[in-house]
């Protein structure tokens, strides 16, 4: 389940119109959803309010296995209808298979950002050890937005880390340019989009990773390739994607689907071309959702007819994962009255202990 400041980050982007999906980092996000999904570990509290649409504070408290924490506030100028934990949607909270497209925009968007950028600030302290972290994102165009993240360690007696970050995206193609002050980094990004989304039924994506250390005088290389049906076509959903990083031998393959409406699959191969080491990994998601009644009325010759319809919607997700590599996972995610929560476990079936890891984490904000 998304963290709460994560959730606001992304309904920003959404209300914004931002599409992470069309970034070359995002290529293979399906797959990772259902493969490298995140169990708490121990119990865990998170606790957020609502004071105003644009400000949002939020506290954290991990008691098991060790006592730590934080505090976290966040200001968007652009108003953010998150809703409270009782409220708010469920499948925009987890992280989850879904089909993101990018809605058209509207001509006044371009007046819009050049006058009044939108822009969100964040900052959070964790405790014991009063680690720092920050991120300032604005948009600058109708295409264009930059992001800057950094961190720093009281303990650590070295320079924050920054991170600098720019994207230009047009629906069709997105390039991004990046650089981390800690090692010099230097990267660039690129994805392109084959085929328009309202004609076409599947789409193909290829894109590609450049990255340089100015310090360790090191560079890199990654490129990858990912077909997806569309919501407009009459198959069911698949994601399927490749991936490459010729200077480590590096390669990836992964295949996801739909089989019904409530359950996903997901298998992962990865193979080392210089050392022969590889791993497959199969993964799978359960939707359970409930039906809410809604009223519909219909207003004929001045006669009123009420008619009943009970909608889906979804409220507990379940995954599972197995690999030869991370071992079995399982994770609930659900809510019940007014708390979000998230049970998860990891074991290794090779040990004569299996069970690694059990934690619940618990979500409240109003």
């Amino acid at each position: 389940m998304n963290d709460f400041m994560e959730y606001c980050l992304k309904r920003f982007y959404r209300s914004s119109n931002w599409n992470e999906e069309n970034q070359y980092s995002n290529l293979c996000s399906w797959s990772r959803a259902l493969l490298d999904f995140h169990t708490p570990r121990g119990l865990s509290l998170v606790i957020s309010k609502l004071p105003t649409p644009q400000f949002k504070p939020s506290y954290t408290l991990n008691v098991l296995p060790s006592l730590n924490g934080s505090i976290g506030y966040l200001y968007t100028s652009r108003p953010l209808d998150i809703g409270t934990s009782a409220t708010v949607d469920f499948q925009d909270l987890i992280d989850r298979f879904k089909i993101v497209v990018r809605e058209p925009k509207e001509a006044t968007d371009k007046a819009d950002y050049r006058v009044n950028p939108d822009y969100l600030l964040y900052g959070r302290m964790y405790f014991p050890g009063a680690r720092l972290e920050a991120m300032y994102v604005k948009r600058i165009s109708e295409n264009m937005q930059y992001s800057i993240t950094a961190v720093n360690s009281a303990r650590a007696y070295v320079a924050p880390q920054v991170a600098l970050q720019l994207q230009y995206d047009t629906g069709s193609w997105c390039s991004e340019g990046s650089y981390t002050t800690d090692d010099g980094l230097m990267g660039l990004r690129a994805l392109y989009n084959f085929g328009k989304q309202p004609t076409s039924t599947g789409q193909w994506s290829i894109g590609t990773e450049m990255y340089y250390g100015i310090l360790d005088k090191s560079a890199g290389l990654s490129t990858g390739i990912r077909y997806r049906t569309l919501p407009t076509s009459k198959t069911s959903p698949v994601d399927f994607t490749y991936t490459l990083n010729p200077i480590v031998g590096h390669m990836s393959t992964s295949y996801a689907a739909k089989v019904s409406d409530q359950t996903v699959m997901c298998s992962r191969f990865d193979f080392n071309i210089y050392s022969y080491e590889s791993d497959l990994a199969f993964g799978f998601e359960y939707r359970t959702k409930t039906k809410s009644p809604s009223i519909e009325t219909e207003i004929d010759e001045g006669v009123i007819t009420l008619s009943a319809d009970r909608t889906e919607k979804l409220e507990g997700l379940l995954k599972a994962r197995w690999g030869f590599m991370k071992g079995l996972a399982f994770m609930w995610e659900g809510r019940f009255k007014n708390i979000l929560f998230s049970l998860g476990l990891t074991a290794d079936l090779k040990n004569i202990n299996p069970v690694k890891t059990v934690g619940i984490e618990l979500q409240y904000f109003s």
